[in-house]
């Protein structure tokens, strides 16, 4: 993609210069649990930061590049080839936050936070889903009463990934029990290290604890920690809400395509007919998935962006789960004995496993918002059909 523009050519070739004489090399075998793949990544963010490479998409006045989003495909393509570690233990604080606080947070806000997140200092989650309130998020029930310059919260969050490594939190909380669910919603930054906090990870299928609950337990906040206005947090976190689905699936489709390939190996040793025809289906799949990506992208780096994630979202998701489902079923109960050493996750390369890509395909289906939401949202804005009925009903 872009390689008819001599200036995105040269940016790339800089870009992987400075890849090739800096990316950690042999680092996934250091990366054996969560401590030492979060050290691996700071150190990385680091490197990046030093090098005038780090938080491409961040304006430069706060220490930014302020890379195109043509600029931003382009490292993230030659990450991809390199084999260079991901930040994900601190894209929330570097996507997610960050444009929530460049958007709508003060400058004091600002000011404490963005140096830090650029550092590697402080890592951050999310508070939003609840046991009541998953897809209908704007059902949450965590109270947040007003005390003078304060702010005295109580209740629950659900499914904040990383909380138990976390120091911030964004957190969306109730101020205001009677007005229409989504009109009385705050929007604040909550220092996970205030009494009152407990956090309990969840051991998922795979043996991690990525997943916590978070209680709260007549936690002080103060009023200048609220993100805009009082009871305006619903349309802020929309905000962050969008930066989960688009260009975050480049890196994803990059560990597809390098899983195809393996396909194909894999099925060239078994050596029958249906096992090439199983691949070269998937790799059908995956080249018409990657040209509607590259195609999404286009318009965007133009201004030209609409509804097309959700599109892609929902085929990436599903593609996922079949690709890596046929996997298993050609590799046999050979699958279930191998697993990698190294515990990244959310790596944007092939681990090895197909186990374990396989059960972590089943959080694409609902990370970033449900298929059936995406459902909802493509019938809706893109074909145009009637919308859902959605009775406005009060939350007391």
């Amino acid at each position: 993609m872009f390689e008819d523009d001599p200036e995105l050519q040269a940016f790339r070739l800089r870009y992987r210069e400075f890849l090739d004489a800096n990316a950690p090399r042999g680092w996934r075998v250091n990366a054996t649990s969560p401590d030492t793949t979060l050290e691996i990544q700071r150190s990385w963010l680091r490197t990046l930061v030093a090098g005038g490479w780090g938080a491409a998409h961040w304006p430069t006045e706060y220490g930014g590049m302020g890379a195109t989003l043509a600029q931003q495909i382009v490292m993230q393509q030659e990450n991809a080839r390199a084999g260079a570690p991901a930040v994900t233990m601190f894209g929330m604080a570097l996507v997610h936050v960050a444009a929530t606080l460049l958007e709508f947070g003060t400058p004091e806000q600002r000011h404490e936070h963005m140096p830090s997140i650029l550092r590697g200092d402080e890592i951050w989650c999310q508070g939003f889903s609840e046991p009541g309130a998953g897809s209908d998020l704007a059902a949450l029930s965590t109270r947040a009463v007003r005390d003078g310059d304060n702010y005295i919260i109580n209740g629950q969050k659900i499914w904040s990934s990383g909380a138990n490594r976390a120091d911030w939190c964004l957190l969306l909380v109730r101020t205001d029990p009677i007005a229409v669910k989504h009109k009385g919603i705050t929007f604040v930054l909550l220092d996970l290290h205030s009494p009152g906090i407990e956090i309990r990870p969840i051991k998922s299928l795979l043996g991690s604890q990525e997943f916590c609950e978070v209680f709260f337990t007549d936690v002080v906040v103060p009023v200048s920690n609220r993100i805009g206005e009082e009871n305006e947090g619903w349309h802020i976190c929309q905000t962050t809400l969008a930066t989960e689905r688009g260009p975050y699936l480049l890196p994803v489709v990059n560990k597809l395509r390098g899983e195809c390939a393996e396909m194909g190996r894999l099925a060239e040793a078994i050596g029958t007919d249906h096992a090439a025809q199983v691949a070269a289906s998937f790799h059908a799949e995956v080249t018409i998935l990657s040209e509607l990506l590259d195609r999404t992208l286009i318009k965007a780096a133009f201004g030209k962006s609409g509804n097309e994630s959700s599109i892609l979202k929902v085929y990436y998701s599903e593609l996922s789960q079949r690709l890596t489902t046929a996997a298993l079923e050609m590799v046999g109960l050979d699958a279930q004995l191998s697993w990698p050493e190294a515990f990244d996750l959310n790596s944007d390369t092939f681990d090895g496993s197909w186990g374990m890509s396989h059960y972590w395909s089943w959080s694409w289906t609902i990370a970033g918002g449900s298929n059936e939401i995406q459902r909802n949202i493509i019938g809706e804005r893109v074909l145009g059909l009637p919308r859902e009925p959605r009775p406005e009903a009060k939350v007391r």
